[in-house]
């Protein structure tokens, strides 16, 4: 037997304060990743509007006389074309034999629909 006795009363204190780091450390990268969402949206929100802009621009430039051709000769960017989305299905043979369908969706369109 042991001459030492122990405080519950400590270890509980003890244990508490484990806990509370642990708590803390996952609150906080609730925090980080929620802070990061936010700066995420504004990106998207601030590229969305600079890509409106530029292609108001390359039409109003259009407009105003110049050519595409023109334009590109000066090393004026053309605004990127929004790509459609993409679906496509693919045939795929199981190891029975029996023909099964699967539906692809292009990446950058999976990427879009999560935004």
């Amino acid at each position: 037997m042991s001459d030492h006795t122990r405080n519950p009363d400590d270890a509980a204190d003890a244990a508490r304060r484990l806990l509370e780091q642990s708590v803390e450390k996952r609150v906080e990268a609730v925090r980080t990743i929620v802070s990061a969402a936010n700066d995420t949206d504004t990106a998207r929100a601030t590229l969305s509007d600079a890509q409106n802009r530029h292609s108001k621009a390359w039409a109003d430039a259009l407009a105003a006389g110049w050519s595409e051709k023109e334009l590109r000769a000066a090393g004026v960017p053309r605004p990127e074309q929004t790509r459609a989305r993409v679906t496509r299905s693919r045939r795929t043979t199981s190891a029975e034999g029996t023909t099964a369908e699967s539906t692809q969706s292009d990446s950058s369109a999976s990427i879009e629909n999560a935004a």
